[in-house]
């Protein structure tokens, strides 16, 4: 059987990344955050993507709920009902996140990779679900 051993600060430096203690605008790559993770085969970093999202433009208006939408890499996660098509405005920690006008991750998409204060011209008000990456 094998043994894994991380250093008690990989293990910190996860547990921090993993409760949204980054945003994905950060010049610090997953690999820089755990070389030994790296490493070692059949062991992956569990991250949780976060994205913020608001009704109005310039991180304004109300939020939408979920607050924040919380997931994966690669979950895809349809907004609730009272949240659909209302996202003007967004914030990312850990993760980008593609944006679908359709249900469970299907339409037209937006690659957003950083945060953004609008949602680009066409894409304003149309963000029916999300898939993190």
């Amino acid at each position: 059987m094998k043994t894994l051993r991380l250093s008690l600060l990989v293990v910190c430096t996860l547990s921090l990344a993993a409760c949204g203690g980054s945003d994905s605008n950060s010049e610090a790559a997953p690999s820089e955050v755990a070389p030994e993770a790296a490493e070692q085969p059949g062991v992956h970093a569990m991250v949780t993507c976060y994205a913020y999202l608001l009704d109005g433009t310039n991180l304004s208006g109300p939020t939408l709920n979920p607050f924040p939408v919380t997931g994966s890499v690669a979950q895809c996660i349809n907004l609730p009902a009272a949240s659909d098509n209302l996202t003007s405005s967004f914030r990312l920690a850990n993760c980008g996140a593609f944006f679908f006008d359709g249900a469970n991750c299907t339409g037209a998409s937006f690659a957003a990779p950083t945060s953004s204060l609008t949602m680009p011209p066409g894409f304003d008000n149309v963000t029916t679900s999300l898939r993190f990456y």
